[in-house]
């Protein structure tokens, strides 16, 4: 079991009689939050928290998005009825969950014309985290956000008439819905288009009644960066796309869109009140959001920071290059975002690249293996680092493989993965916070 791996790592930690280090300090107290959270799963209890947790929502509508030629804009009944998408978003998650988190959406609506990327492996346009995180940070600045949603308008009359003649819009339509950060990134970040309203669903009868397909996309997009809950804590967590059935998805029953909710919000109440179905050798269960998992969504959670990573000699950064995403040792300063991801591991992120983490190339433990920069994978032991404290005070990035292989870096060269002091270059770190 994950959880008990970590309690193991941290008593071996006090065995030692050893001081423990700031990010085994952290480690510590988020770990007996997972082991609440895995325990009331195991125990399938589903007893409400005391006080709910209040999960803050950075969601921003794009008026003017373009790709080439292609020009998208919102008219002012598309942010209407984006307000209300906003409305039933919300109370919709309080009411499925019995209020075990307050949601609270702070809806802004950007002016300024953002370009949309080409999602190449599906030729479908959309707005990439990079593109827009420097409008994400001035907010971040004097909030705490739990999570970022963006919304771009690509539907309705005027786009169409606007855009019909030109070749792209046909060979690159927007994308419906992309989840691109999950629980395990610096920040969870969706993005997805408003779409229009079907007629006799707006306006809102019940904020509370998930009844826009629009807050169906916002809602399955966001349950997607809750996923991570499964990795975190070492058990059965249902896929968003769940629903298809157990030809893609064994143990799972298959749902119908719109055959009791509008599109799948059948399915989305059952994940996120924790009593989706799951069968298992023979042994049907429940699975999905228990109450004590709730805390665990917060960003201030797990994680831990922002850091600079310097050689322990002074002669250089740690540094994630945005032109060409690359690991190197670099005189240029780099700010890293650094989070927990159980079992004493921590995962990496250039605060200008927050979508890729420090990665082992192809998940091999071999000694000169290359180290990258790369998107989520799915491996997590190959994107999960430990944070090796010295006598020194300085600390080794070392693999989560039981090679127990560092980060070693020279300047100008692409970081490796060497064994302790095998190889003539940096493997001790000064992580200092920001």
């Amino acid at each position: 079991m994950v959880v008990n791996e970590m309690i193991g790592s941290l008593k071996n930690l006090i065995s030692r009689n050893e001081e423990p280090s700031y990010f085994e300090s952290a480690a510590q107290k988020i770990d007996r939050l997972m082991k609440d959270a895995a325990d009331q799963f195991l125990a399938r209890d589903h007893t409400h928290l005391k006080e709910p947790v209040r999960y803050n929502v950075l969601w921003l509508g794009f008026t003017h998005v373009t790709y080439g030629e292609l020009d998208f804009r919102m008219t002012g009944f598309d942010r209407e009825y984006l307000q209300a998408v906003v409305l039933n978003f919300e109370k919709f998650l309080e009411k499925i969950t019995d209020h075990d988190i307050d949601v609270t959406v702070d809806l802004h609506f950007i002016e300024d014309e953002a370009p949309l990327t080409l999602y190449e492996s599906e030729g479908w346009l959309y707005l990439a985290q990079t593109t827009v995180q420097p409008v994400i940070d001035r907010y971040l600045a004097d909030n705490d956000y739990d999570t970022v949603l963006t919304t771009v308008q690509t539907d309705g009359n005027e786009n169409r008439f606007r855009n019909f003649s030109k070749k792209e819009y046909s060979d690159h339509p927007v994308i419906l819905g992309l989840c691109v950060s999950d629980l395990l990134s610096p920040m969870g970040y969706s993005t997805f288009n408003l779409g229009k309203p079907r007629e006799g669903t707006y306006p809102l009868e019940d904020p509370e009644t998930p009844s826009l397909y629009a807050t169906a996309v916002a809602v399955h997009e966001w349950m997607h960066q809750l996923e991570a809950l499964g990795t975190l804590l070492g058990i059965e967590y249902p896929n968003t796309h769940a629903y298809m059935g157990p030809e893609l998805y064994p143990g799972y029953l298959k749902y119908t869109a719109g055959k009791n909710d509008y599109d799948f919000f059948e399915f989305y109440k059952l994940v996120l009140s924790g009593t989706l179905p799951y069968k298992d050798n023979g042994v049907t269960r429940f699975v999905g959001m228990y109450p004590k998992m709730w805390p665990l969504t917060k960003l201030s959670t797990c994680y831990i920071g922002r850091f600079l990573i310097q050689d322990a000699d002074g002669k250089g950064y740690l540094t994630g290059r945005k032109a060409e995403p690359t690991l190197t040792l670099s005189k240029d300063p780099c700010i890293w975002d650094i989070r927990y991801s159980g079992n004493g591991l921590f995962i990496l992120s250039p605060r200008e690249l927050p979508d890729k983490r420090i990665d082992l190339s192809n998940a091999w433990d071999s000694e000169g293996n290359t180290i990258n920069l790369w998107d989520s994978t799915g491996y997590a032991k190959a994107q999960s680092w430990k944070l090796d404290k010295n006598r020194n005070g300085s600390y080794s990035i070392m693999t989560a493989y039981e090679s127990g292989r560092v980060l070693t870096a020279q300047r100008d060269n692409p970081v490796l993965l060497c064994s302790k002091s095998s190889f003539g270059g940096v493997q001790n770190w000064i992580i200092k916070p920001v």
